[in-house]
């Protein structure tokens, strides 16, 4: 038996083919689609989709035809617009998409961001679909009034496949507009978007099976047409699904555009936003019925990539790149597509006109690994966990100089395990799961996980970076207020 896993990503779209045992059987990818713009831009769901179709059917047919069922991870946040017929009318704005910074505004004076959280597991941001539902409404209003059901991307295509539609708890986590104690999407917060709550779609948990693909998907594919559709979910949590990362003590890194920390719980932590120094948000778990909470960085790849663009340079050049010993290092604040505070930009402190294209790759890659332990720190003390394990995976795992400087920041080993695209296997465990190739996630991680390499400390280095570290979080704090004095005076320019 062969799973499909399908993971549709910011930037890619990755198609992969696995056995029972967790093995890649053969494997497909596409850009994603995408229309940027100075705001960050939007997708046309019906293009991924037509792209989608189009490199299954690209597989050879002896590699689909042991196919038995199919899921999708995808980025979250991202809400497709459906009209009676099911089919897309809206284009949608990416995740990170700033045009819903006067929606945030407005909403500012109208709730209450303790209660929201309390009720969503979400600290009010500009991202989150509620503001993306409520900028549609108030600047595409023709379109958004012929909407009659609103989606995940990952549940647009899901139903696209099958015929059924569908958002998972995980997806509806990172809406702001599901309610995490009762499993239903949230009357007061929907009424606000203006979206009518007959147009939010069935909430089901990941893993579930919303019936066959429909015969003319498995004729355009040639997949086979008893091929079972299942629910996916958030990728980051397909992930963690992937790498066993679902029992309190576990610990998941995710490397890529954005560098995500995910640490799983058993039950809805019991915490106020107030007493967060820096929040975090939780919700429900791709392995039903666990709880996730997580935080990470925006742009964490993004500012490698940013900086090696700028400096003319390419991924090779960190295999020779030593680890900073001189007494002065650079300090890069990472917030190329924000933070976790409103008016968050990236920033260098420490440059002298004496320091080397060298050095400015060592402080970049420090300054990531220094914010990155920021977050972890606050999301263990708040929530008393003990870690039993860390497994990172991501295509920045493949970068040992990066690896080896996280691991002696944080002081602890790194798990890589030989698949690290653990979004797509997570898809696909979660097709085995709702198939039955999988009595339940446990045995999916049991029987498919396999370990490459584990990172260790660097120990010469750990009292150089830890002194930087202790640094960089007080400088963070001064970044914070400096920024958001920028942005006071930029509101008042405009």
């Amino acid at each position: 038996m062969a799973l499909l896993g399908i993971d549709v990503g910011t930037t890619n779209t990755k198609v992969l083919i696995y056995d029972e045992t967790g093995n890649r059987q053969a494997e497909n990818s596409f850009p994603t689609p995408f229309y940027p713009d100075l705001f960050g831009g939007r997708y046309r769901p019906e293009e991924i989709f037509q792209k989608l179709v189009d490199t299954i059917r690209m597989f050879p047919s002896d590699s689909k035809k042991e196919i038995v069922a199919l899921s999708i991870s995808s980025f979250a946040e991202v809400m497709v617009g459906l009209d009676e017929s099911m089919q897309p009318i809206t284009k949608s704005l990416v995740w990170y998409d700033s045009r819903t910074e006067p929606q945030f505004q407005e909403m500012k004076k109208v709730i209450d961001d303790s209660e929201v959280y309390a009720r969503t597991g979400i600290s009010p941001q500009h991202k989150y679909s509620f503001y993306k539902m409520l900028w549609h409404r108030q600047n595409e209003k023709e379109i958004f009034d012929h909407v009659r059901h609103w989606t995940s991307m990952s549940g647009y295509l899901l139903g696209a496949l099958s015929g059924v539609l569908s958002c998972d708890y995980s997806l509806a986590s990172r809406t702001m507009l599901f309610e995490q104690q009762t499993g239903k999407w949230s009357d007061e917060l929907v009424s606000l978007t203006g979206v009518s709550a007959e147009t939010m779609p069935p909430l089901v948990p990941s893993g579930y099976v919303l019936g066959t693909i429909k015969k003319e998907v498995a004729q355009a594919t040639g997949l086979p047409e008893e091929v079972q559709v299942v629910t996916g979910g958030h990728d980051h949590l397909c992930a963690a699904l992937s790498v066993g990362v679902f029992h309190r003590g576990r610990v998941l890194i995710s490397t890529g555009t954005t560098e995500s920390l995910t640490m799983a719980l058993d039950e809805a932590p019991k915490i106020e936003l107030k007493s967060m120094k820096r929040p975090f948000t939780w919700g429900h778990h791709t392995a039903y019925p666990a709880y996730y909470t997580m935080n990470g960085i925006y742009s964490g790849g993004y500012s490698v990539d940013w900086m090696l663009n700028i400096l003319g340079d390419s991924y090779p050049c960190f295999e020779t790149l030593p680890f900073p010993r001189e007494r002065k290092i650079p300090i890069f604040f990472p917030y190329l597509l924000g933070a976790d505070y409103e008016g968050a930009r990236g920033a260098f402190v420490n440059l002298e006109g004496s320091m080397t294209r060298e050095e400015l790759l060592q402080g970049v890659m420090a300054s990531l690994c220094f914010e990155y332990k920021n977050v972890w720190d606050v999301m263990q003390n708040v929530l008393s966990i003990t870690v039993d394990q860390i497994t990172n995976v991501g295509g920045g795992t493949h970068n040992q100089y990066w690896m080896k400087m996280k691991a002696t920041v944080l002081d602890h080993s790194l798990v890589v395990p030989r698949d690290r695209e653990g979004s797509s296997k997570g898809a696909a465990l979660l097709a085995g799961i709702g198939s039955g190739v999988y009595t339940n996630p446990d045995d999916a991680f049991q029987k498919t996980f396999h370990i490459e390499r584990i990172i260790e400390p660097v120990p010469e280095m750990k009292e150089f970076l830890q002194k930087w570290y202790r640094f960089y979080t007080v400088l963070r704090e001064d970044i914070q207020s400096l920024n958001q004095k920028m942005k006071r005076l930029m509101n008042d320019e405009e």
